[in-house]
């Protein structure tokens, strides 16, 4: 089959490179076939076939190995290849059927003015020879005397002046003899006639009999295409109207100047004419079939290369649908007023309802916000609730089939096809996830709790120890003050001794007083009470100190309330100072006048506690000195974006990259296992984002890490 379709090919090129050498042979046989030209036309025409050739071969064997492609193939073919080659066919042929028209309506336009132009010729011939009431020629067998001009008066044969006879030539008689010249020489016929002929030759036949019996009732001309002796010819016949040079001959017969006589037709043999309109039509068929045949081949490659484009595309949706249909998650397409137009398996086994169920349905049947109502959007389409799920995923409640509902998570996105608005819905049923995510909160509420349990205790045996000192101190300082107490006692008892004795001497009493106080060196006595009260003081207020920061840290409310960020920072220092004094110094700039937030000052209290103790344990982990450790707290007020933030700044090891990017990921810990449990962070972020804030992380290894802390107003 190969070696015939290359066969095939072989003799549409040759044919097609001969096509300008053959056609001039028909049309112009005087042109050499091996012209230069045909060889130049004939190589360019060959090659550019069989590059077209080339091109259908590769679509061809891709054809041949793409049997998937049958069925698109026929169904194209069917729908487009067959009727497209239809419509080119039927375009072709009325193309050519209007130029074969045409050429004939030409080639008939063309004889008739030649057919004309004699008439016109003759027309001038007769009337030269009327003016001149005809001519004398010398007597020959061709031109005798002509015995139908007797009747005219005075008429008379003559004599030149050599001698030689002359005849009259009346113009009837001069274009007679040039029409019988012209048929000898196959050119066109003449003939001059009339329904009442002087001459009985000039007897019209019946084609002039009806032309001549029309001019009687006013046509002026008359033309048709008839046969003469077996050859088709053009007839033009027009009508002699009576003129004044016209009477001399033939005002025997009645005639008066203007009226119908006769006629003179002219006939052209069309031979030559159809000869050339042959030609014409042979390469106007040529030429059609050869754009016919490029035409189909065009249609061919179009319908190859439709079919190419379609096969692909139906390829393309079937790799899509499987892959729609395979996926775990539910997927549904909806128009603008939230009727479902399409769904794939998951949704369908989601809702328990069968695809073909489905379709049709308003999304609101299946999908409803738990505890809200379903308002529409105002247009009559899309509940509320649903269409918030552009911006961003949305929790809401699914209904099955049987009534039952369930937990599902629904984002939503636009989409525009054409001049319709389409909505695709990802619908996932969140159930299990739910379940574990619940377990999982239990989980991290009991390890928060056990892990605010531990930080509790940590911080109440360092509240303990911050109190226990000042007490102590408070203590010890009793004892000193108990012995000068003492010592003014027994100068208050000496005192009152002399006051009770009388008749003593002033002076001896005051020298024996002068010298108990020196004995009991009273001024050191009341300076050291002195230094004993401020001390107690001192520490009295410390402890007051830290029971008021302990009372806010442990006693906090429940709802937001105002907060002042200075006070919850301080707080926070004082509360961590027992266990960060050994390891680092603490250095606050804290900014003045910062406006207060609403939030839950126990629990950001709690986050700038963990982030202190984070820092120190940097710090450490560096193996840095006390005089050398630093923690730097700031905090301030950016006015322009209106937000307040507290800075935790370390200079301790600092934090890689990757390690940054999951820091506050729950269980997340780079400490040693038992360490830590890695909700300490994750507790932070949550804290702050339930205040409507954010934390960022800075840090650069080696050189230690800011966490950053910002609460929009």
């Amino acid at each position: 089959m190969m070696k015939f379709r290359y066969l095939f090919y072989f003799f549409i090129i040759l044919f097609m490179g001969n096509l300008s050498a053959l056609t001039d042979m028909f049309l112009h046989p005087e042109i050499p076939y091996a012209e230069r030209e045909h060889f130049i036309v004939g190589i360019t025409t060959a090659l550019v076939i069989f590059l077209l050739f080339a091109i259908l071969e590769g679509c061809f064997r891709q054809k041949t190995e793409r049997s998937a492609r049958n069925v698109t193939q026929a169904r194209i073919d069917k729908g487009y290849g067959w009727p497209l080659a239809a419509i080119w066919t039927v375009i072709v042929l009325f193309s050519l059927s209007w130029n074969i028209t045409l050429n004939k309506q030409r080639t008939l336009k063309i004889a008739l003015i030649e057919a004309k132009t004699i008439f016109e010729k003759d027309l001038i011939y007769y009337r030269w020879a009327t003016g001149h009431h005809g001519v004398f020629v010398p007597i020959s067998d061709t031109t005798k005397p002509n015995p139908y001009l007797d009747q005219i008066a005075n008429y008379t044969n003559a004599t030149s002046s050599n001698g030689r006879e002359l005849t009259l030539v009346n113009p009837e008689y001069m274009i007679r003899q040039v029409y019988e010249m012209q048929t000898s020489r196959q050119g066109p016929f003449g003939h001059i006639t009339s329904l009442d002929p002087i001459r009985p030759e000039n007897a019209a036949d019946d084609w002039e009999t009806a032309a001549l019996e029309a001019f009687e009732i006013g046509v002026t001309e008359i033309s048709s295409v008839e046969e003469i002796n077996g050859e088709k010819y053009l007839r033009l016949m027009r009508p002699m109207i009576t003129e004044t040079g016209c009477l001399r001959c033939h005002a025997s017969q009645g005639y008066e100047l203007g009226d119908i006589r006769g006629g003179i037709s002219v006939s052209i043999s069309m031979a030559p004419l159809l000869a050339i309109s042959r030609q014409d039509i042979f390469t106007f068929s040529l030429a059609h079939g050869t754009f016919w045949l490029l035409g189909l081949l065009g249609i061919y490659l179009g319908v190859q290369r439709l079919t190419v484009t379609v096969w692909e595309r139906e390829q393309a949706e079937s790799r899509v649908r499987s892959i729609i249909d395979n996926m775990f998650d539910g997927l549904l397409t909806m128009d603008e007023q939230g009727n479902i137009e399409s769904c794939n398996h998951a949704s369908s086994r989601m809702f328990c309802y069968a695809q073909d169920e489905m379709l049709g349905k308003h999304i609101s049947m299946l999908v409803s916000a738990a505890g809200e109502d379903e308002e529409a959007d105002g247009t009559g389409g899309l509940p509320l609730q649903i269409r918030k799920a552009l911006d961003a995923p949305r929790e809401l409640l699914g209904a099955r089939k049987d009534g039952s509902s369930f937990s599902l998570e629904i984002s939503l996105s636009e989409m525009q096809l054409g001049a319709k608005q389409l909505f695709i819905a990802m619908v996932r049923d969140i159930t299990e996830r739910n379940m574990a995510k619940n377990a999982l909160f239990e989980s991290q509420t009991r390890i928060i709790k056990q892990e605010k349990l531990a930080s509790l205790g940590t911080m109440v045996a360092g509240i303990a120890h911050e109190i226990n000192n000042p007490a102590q101190a408070i203590s010890f300082s009793m004892d000193g003050l108990k012995m000068n107490v003492e010592y003014v006692k027994e100068l208050v008892a000496f005192l009152n001794g002399s006051l009770a004795r009388d008749g003593v001497d002033p002076a001896e009493e005051r020298e024996k007083l002068r010298s108990l106080m020196t004995e009991l060196d009273m001024d050191l006595v009341i300076e050291g009470i002195d230094d004993i009260a401020e001390r107690n003081i001192r520490s009295v207020e410390r402890i007051d100190h830290i029971v008021t920061s302990t009372k806010r840290m442990a006693h906090g409310e429940e709802t937001f309330q105002l907060c002042d960020l200075n006070t919850i920072v301080e707080d926070a220092v004082v509360l961590t100072h027992n266990q960060v004094k050994y390891d680092v110094h603490i250095e606050t700039d804290l900014a003045p006048g910062l406006p207060a937030f609403k939030g839950l000052a126990q629990e950001m209290g709690q986050v700038f506690m963990n982030l202190i103790m984070n820092a120190r344990d940097a710090v450490k982990e560096k193996g840095l000195a006390k005089k050398e450790g630093r923690i730097f707290v700031s905090t301030s007020h950016n006015r322009e974006k209106n937000y307040i933030e507290a800075r935790f700044r370390d200079n301790g090891t600092g934090i890689e990259q990757k390690v940054v990017d999951r820091i506050f990921d729950p269980f997340f810990t780079t400490k040693p296992i038992g360490s830590g449990t890695g909700l300490g962070l994750n507790l932070c972020h949550r804290i702050v984002e339930t205040h409507g804030g954010d934390i960022v992380v800075e840090s650069k290894i080696g050189e230690g890490t800011t966490f950053i802390v910002r609460l929009y107003l």
